[in-house]
């Protein structure tokens, strides 16, 4: 996705909004987050001083497996970042967690960026639902669908000497 800034960095404008619909074409990578391929892009850039700094959202949606029941599932993630926008590439000294981007012809490239952000922020572990039962550790049977038959009576094997005493 390529931001046009040259009427906005003309202008006396102090904010600028873009809303847009970026689609990813990367196959590799839409194989490997299950992503679908429009991510909804929303960023205000304000000129702060000499510096101009975005405030972004992206929403986007990809395809899940719950982490209790297995079951698949859409997942909608909404992430917030904030970048900054440079005018040249330098490698600055002071090594920093802030998100630059370059500016070049007046235009902000956001394509790497927004795939990084889209990384960094799925969930490492997702649930269908947020009182997901999960699947019985006996049986394996999806327990949000259906009632366990088993009588989940598990001990631990360390500890079945200690049965003994209360037969007594």
């Amino acid at each position: 996705m390529i931001i046009n800034l040259n009427k906005f960095l003309a202008s006396d404008e102090k904010f600028f909004n873009v809303n847009r619909d970026f689609i990813i074409d990367d196959e590799e990578f839409l194989a490997r987050t299950h992503l679908n391929n429009t991510i909804v892009f929303n960023g205000d850039f304000f000129k702060v001083d000499d510096n101009i700094l975005l405030s972004g959202t992206l929403k986007y949606n990809y395809s899940e497996v719950c982490a209790r029941c297995l079951t698949e599932f859409q997942n909608e993630v909404e992430t917030k970042f904030e970048a900054i926008v440079v005018r040249n590439n330098e490698e600055d000294e002071d090594e920093s967690d802030e998100i630059k981007l370059v500016i070049e012809d007046g235009c902000v490239n956001l394509d790497d960026n927004i795939k990084q952000l889209v990384y960094l922020s799925m969930p490492m572990k997702s649930l269908c639902k947020d009182d997901c039962k999960g699947i019985c550790p006996t049986c394996g049977v999806n327990l949000n669908e259906e009632e366990c038959k088993c009588q989940n009576i598990i001990t631990d094997p360390r500890l079945e000497k200690l049965k003994t005493l209360l037969k007594d």
